[in-house]
């Protein structure tokens, strides 16, 4: 009899940083996988199995507390995961033997994790550079005097930093300043002023969106105005809307805009799925990757038939290589670990998120060429030991 699974029940846990001392991009995550649930459930579940989920708040520092409790409660798998310090119980999850179907990775110890797969799968050593190619297309000049902000801090934050300005590096970015900050800041005028001092034209920054929305308000009061910012995914958050400071911003997406569900039926379908649970809580960008593990999860537990395990699961999981969560997002081969090569650029504009390039609505521009390979030390993937 395999862990986590009955004659009519399969049991799946979630681990996301529900509270912290800073708002988290993982907020939503916990609830999208619930709306995933009712929406499999109402279906008839998998191969006549119903989904009993657990949920987990590993609390931004509480990760290896997360995974040994989830380890304790007999789960068959984690499914739709997504932790910031997502290294801290990436070995202890491999340990028990749990298979892992996350939102997505944010260290290279859980990217690139025995017995995971994901549905944008995110390769430590490869960085997409389509959007950042397509600003450097627009502004030529301005690339040539790039400012970066992020956390040492942040171990998580300030690492993909490294990764981002190798890339862009490769791609024609010149860096004259990086500024490294607290966890969490008042005030952001002293980095605002050093970048205006050296002539910084091009602006990006890892953080949480609470921390870059006070950056784009203390550049706005210190009359500071590049030619561009650019900024990943997790900043798709009405949270950055509500800073005046912000319009202009280019926010570079994975999934599909919310504001383009009427042409995007899987869309539609998700948040319909969504504002059906009760939650006050807002859908996000990761939410949709965390609804898309969910299908990647329920498409692979349907094909290992009735005699289901965890080496089944994991086994129908590599061999999916064409996904996009039913058009939910860009397509990856998440059974190979290859990311989508693709770009969505979004830009604020009227206090909303506008759709910059590629123009037509659903679509993402895609180019093999526009990666690049990392030669940083940036960490390894968490190991089944071979004892």
């Amino acid at each position: 009899k395999e862990t986590g699974v009955s004659a009519d029940k399969i049991k799946i846990g979630v681990i996301s940083d529900r509270s912290g001392p800073v708002k988290l991009p993982t907020v939503s995550i916990d609830e999208s996988v619930q709306a995933f649930v009712a929406y499999c459930n109402g279906l008839g579940g998998i191969n006549g199995r119903k989904l009993d989920l657990v949920t987990y708040d590993s609390k931004l520092f509480d990760g290896l507390a997360s995974a040994k409790q989830a380890c304790n409660d007999n789960l068959f798998a984690l499914v739709g995961s997504g932790v910031v310090f997502d290294d801290l119980g990436a070995q202890a999850i491999i340990d028990c033997g749990l298979v892992e179907v996350p939102a997505y990775t944010a260290t290279a110890t859980k990217a690139g994790a025995d017995r995971l797969v994901q549905p944008l799968p995110n390769p430590t050593y490869t960085f997409p550079t389509g959007a950042s190619e397509y600003l450097a297309s627009k502004f030529p000049e301005a690339v040539k005097k790039t400012g970066a902000i992020s956390s040492s801090q942040v171990a998580t934050a300030w690492d993909q930093l490294r990764r981002l300005k190798e890339a862009w590096t490769q791609v024609g970015y010149d860096f004259v300043y990086t500024g490294d900050t607290g966890l969490s800041q008042t005030s952001y005028s002293a980095e605002a002023l050093d970048m205006k001092k050296k002539g910084v034209r091009a602006v990006t920054m890892v953080s949480a969106t609470s921390e870059t929305a006070k950056l784009l308000r203390d550049m706005k009061a210190q009359s500071f105005k590049p030619d561009f910012v650019l900024l990943g995914a997790q900043y798709y958050d009405p949270e950055l809307l509500s800073e005046p400071g912000s319009e202009g911003a280019y926010i570079e997406m994975n999934t599909v805009p919310f504001e383009e569900a009427d042409d995007v039926p899987a869309m539609k379908q998700f948040l319909d799925t969504y504002a059906k649970i009760d939650t006050k809580v807002e859908p996000t960008s990761l939410g949709v990757q965390a609804f898309s593990a969910g299908l990647l999860f329920a498409t692979a537990a349907k094909a290992a038939g009735s005699d289901l395990t965890r080496d089944s699961l994991l086994d129908e999981l590599h061999k999916v290589h064409d996904w996009d969560g039913g058009g939910l997002h860009m397509k990856a081969n998440p059974g190979e670990n290859k990311r989508a090569v693709c770009y969505l650029v979004m830009r604020v504009k009227g206090g909303k998120f506008v759709r910059e390039a590629p123009a037509e609505p659903g679509t993402f521009t895609c180019d093999p060429k526009q990666e690049v390979k990392l030669t940083g030390d940036y960490g390894t993937g968490a190991k089944a030991s071979t004892k």
